[in-house]
């Protein structure tokens, strides 16, 4: 992936995602990113998020889990809104923001990944990023944040 790499990110999937992470603080929350684009030709333009529940049997304190049932799920709501899932959040208590060892095993190529830092309970910073390659390595993604419109 090249460094022209983007993601635009609308403020109310922005808060929606930031309210999830604090919620689900001391614990890892992760969820889909409902939206267009294809991260290469057109960047990525994020519609609405979805939080999944983490069902990592072991440790959602640093890693995390979306069930098959789930990413199936929200495949299909994606096509019947004429959309597509374009990738997947999730948090990292007290981490930065930035793939773990176990984030670049379990990714998929073609997907965008936000990862956000959440120190003592309080969203601190977000990094995206896609995989390069099956087993390869995570490069950047530019986040446009996108503000709401004023009322």
């Amino acid at each position: 992936m090249t460094n022209s790499t983007r993601i635009a990110l609308p403020a109310n999937a922005a808060e929606a995602m930031v309210r999830h992470i604090e919620a689900t603080y001391p614990y890892e929350a992760c969820g889909a990113i409902f939206g267009t684009g294809d991260g290469l030709g057109e960047p990525w333009q994020v519609t609405s998020v979805e939080p999944a529940p983490n069902e990592h049997a072991d440790d959602q304190h640093s890693r995390y889990l979306v069930s098959p049932a789930f990413q199936a799920e929200a495949e299909r709501r994606a096509l019947a809104a004429g959309l597509d899932v374009i990738g997947w959040y999730h948090s990292h208590p007290d981490e930065p923001a930035r793939p773990s060892e176990y984030d670049r095993a379990h990714a998929w190529v073609g997907y965008a990944y936000l990862v956000h830092s959440v120190q003592s309970g309080r969203a601190t910073d977000v990094n995206a990023f896609t995989l390069d390659a099956p087993g390869g390595t995570f490069g950047p993604v530019a986040i446009d944040a996108l503000h709401s419109p004023e009322a």
